[in-house]
């Protein structure tokens, strides 16, 4: 796949037309869902906007600094990814990683299916000179990573929180195991390139040799990606648990650390962009379960999409914007 079918892929209407009318459909879908389970929740509407207009600030900007802290040691981890196959000056500075992470996100936020990750894979190709398929391995090791690290850290806080058994939590470790599993499975059988190749077209083996390329991990690297990947997770339930403080929430840190795995659970959800309807709907609906009252629990989700989801468009779009208004 060159850079030319790439970027025909990502801005072709066809494509955004079809992202566009899945992501309506899955918000249809879900919207509906969310509005039974707050009529049958009895929730008060204004009791809802009354939390949400006395969040303290303080601590929204430390939910804020958390999710958006998170964006570096990504940048930092694919750079080491990419360091295996380039040197200074071919390597990307990490400025031009981070802000490539987020050009990303924001593209995953707009458009169902991650389409993200293909996105920042064209835009780092395109400052490398790296194969599209081989930067897209890179990106491909870095979410592995953090699926198996996740697999590993659920349980650890269902167990730390006696809920290890729980039958409302332990498909959530399933799934996550399943998900991390999976992804060991399909990394393992892309390193034997040598062997799947010849299974394929002949059409196909370049490409799928690249790609291979691209998710070699050495002993050095993979303890070195490891170590980033743990501490992007910390953040992730500091994000959720300064959110709490800030709407005056008594909510544990190990259950801060839940709800964020949750939420990162669900934002893997391919039918809309970022998992938006299924996130809210799954975060309130675990605090409801484990005694949060309704109004706080919805206010609680609502504050964390904002944080984590709709601040994207301003953070990350309006450079976005301004980038392609100067041709860059």
């Amino acid at each position: 796949m060159g850079v030319a079918d790439v970027s025909s892929a990502i801005s072709s209407g066809a494509s955004w037309r079809r992202a566009f009318v899945r992501g309506v459909a899955g918000l249809t879908v879900l919207g509906g869902l969310g509005w039974l389970a707050w009529e049958r929740a009895g929730v008060r509407s204004e009791a809802v906007l009354s939390l949400l207009g006395s969040v303290s600030l303080g601590y929204v900007a430390l939910a804020a600094g958390a999710y958006y802290g998170s964006f570096p040691l990504r940048a930092s981890r694919w750079s080491i990814l990419l360091a295996q196959h380039l040197q200074p000056p071919a390597l990307p500075s990490l400025l031009e990683l981070t802000r490539w992470c987020l050009y990303g996100w924001l593209v995953n936020c707009a458009v169902p299916a991650k389409l993200g990750e293909l996105y920042r894979s064209f835009l780092a190709q395109r400052r490398s000179g790296l194969p599209l398929a081989t930067v897209f391995g890179t990106v491909l090791v870095e979410r592995s990573a953090d699926l198996v690290v996740l697999a590993c850290l659920l349980p650890l806080v269902a167990w730390f929180l006696g809920l290890a058994t729980d039958a409302h939590v332990m498909p959530l470790q399933l799934v996550a195991a399943a998900l991390g599993l999976t992804v060991l499975g399909i990394l393992v059988s892309l390193r034997r390139s040598h062997r799947l190749v010849q299974l394929l077209p002949a059409a196909l083996h370049a490409p799928f040799l690249r790609l291979a390329a691209g998710l070699q991990l050495g002993q050095r690297t993979f303890f070195a990606v490891t170590a980033l990947t743990v501490p992007l997770w910390l953040l992730e339930g500091v994000r959720v648990y300064a959110e709490a403080r800030a709407l005056g929430i008594a909510l544990s840190v190990p259950m801060s650390f839940l709800l964020a795995f949750l939420a990162a659970l669900l934002t893997t959800v391919p039918l809309t962009p970022a998992g938006i309807g299924a996130v809210e709907i799954g975060m309130a609906g675990t605090l409801m379960l484990f005694g949060i009252p309704g109004e706080q629990a919805i206010a609680l989700a609502l504050l964390d999409r904002l944080v984590a989801y709709w601040s994207v468009f301003i953070v990350a779009g309006v450079p976005w914007l301004v980038e392609r208004l100067r041709g860059s």
